[in-house]
């Protein structure tokens, strides 16, 4: 199945093209949370990795989304015990985890 997938010029071009989009989507998102901590690093990837240097840290994040269904990868083990992982999902779900990370980070001002 996987090497179909990877055979399929279509499908992964659309989804490429999907990460992209809401990749950017989700980073501008966050960048408009203001001065909240919350740092998307630049990537290509199919997830972005957000740093948190304010009151509301990646651990708290990571449970607070986990709380929400969220599978996200906090990172002490790979020396990243400020940074969080998320992998590109669906409009709907980037959506819903950057309302979560707002209202997380509003809620500790």
């Amino acid at each position: 199945m996987a090497m179909a997938a990877v055979g399929d010029r279509d499908f992964v071009t659309a989804t490429r093209e999907h990460n992209a989009r809401e990749r950017a989507r989700f980073v501008a998102k966050l960048d408009a949370l203001g001065n909240h901590g919350l740092r998307p690093l630049p990537s290509e990837a199919n997830f972005v990795l957000i740093l948190f240097s304010g009151r509301l840290t990646a651990e708290m994040a990571y449970n607070g989304l986990a709380d929400r269904g969220y599978i996200t990868r906090w990172l002490p083990g790979q020396g990243l015990p400020h940074g969080l992982r998320i992998t590109v999902g669906t409009a709907e779900q980037m959506d819903e985890i950057a309302a979560a990370l707002r209202a997380m980070a509003e809620r500790l001002q």
